[in-house]
């Protein structure tokens, strides 16, 4: 089992390029720039129902399949379906014209459980929860026979920065016009704004859950807050705020 452990603040649109230069001087590394085209898709079914056909193929995903087959089975949940375009999207800006997606591209499925109560043992900033992610180029095909339904969907532009075992990440949002046809092609996203108005930084770490390995993360971030006091005022955050659970209406 894999949990993420991780703090946020915002930044200001205006703040956003020193923000940059700040993590590139703090971490002593080039930045690394993506985007990603991020899908929200919420199951149409309980559990997945070609759960047989994803446990035949044996692979290192069916154990992780069953896991979330059992998830599913007792709640549903938001999950994301993730690709990297940064690619198609810089060649869409630099030619003016959108650019056809390639086929056989790489897709992460994303799973988040709501986070743990926060403990007192650990700092208030920091958030904890369960993760999975599975990479399959298939993953479309996948999630449409396991009945799950797209909600909605954006290009998110992030910029990337490591550094003693923690991940530094800008995130931001840009919307695209309805009816636009992410399955096939990316369009030019000059001039694009972001919505909302602001960007997210993330400090981040994926570990075991053990509790060696917990403890391990949580000092990790706590000493990065502690070297990035003055600069970035990071945030104590409602667990309620990462849930991604979907809850059913209550019968009457």
């Amino acid at each position: 089992m894999t949990h993420e452990v991780f703090m946020t603040t915002v930044v200001a649109n205006n703040e956003v390029t020193k923000a940059r230069a700040v993590l590139r001087g703090f971490t002593e590394i080039r930045e690394r720039h993506r985007l990603t085209r991020v899908r929200h898709l919420t199951p149409g079914a309980k559990g997945l129902p070609a759960i047989k056909d994803l446990q035949k193929e044996r692979g290192p995903n069916a154990q992780v399949w069953q896991e979330l087959h059992q998830i599913f089975t007792r709640q549903s949940y938001i999950i994301q379906d993730r690709v990297d375009v940064t690619d198609e999207a810089l060649s869409a800006i630099s030619t003016g014209g959108p650019v056809n997606i390639g086929q056989g591209k790489m897709h992460r499925l994303r799973f988040t459980d709501l986070p743990d109560v926060v403990s007192n043992r650990n700092p208030p900033t920091n958030t904890q929860r369960k993760v999975i992610e599975i990479n399959d180029s298939r993953m479309d095909k996948i999630l449409a026979q396991n009945k799950f339904v797209t909600k909605n969907e954006y290009i998110e532009e992030s910029y990337h920065w490591w550094y003693n075992g923690l991940e530094y990440a800008l995130v931001q949002t840009l919307p695209v016009p309805a009816g636009t046809d992410l399955d096939n092609h990316i369009p030019n996203l000059a001039g694009v704004t972001n919505w909302p108005p602001f960007a997210i930084l993330f400090v981040r770490i994926q570990v075991e859950s053990t509790p060696d390995g917990m403890q391990q993360a949580h000092a990790r971030l706590e000493n990065a807050r502690k070297a990035l006091i003055g600069v970035f005022d990071f945030k104590i955050i409602d667990r309620r705020t990462h849930d991604t659970r979907i809850m059913e209406p209550r019968q009457v």
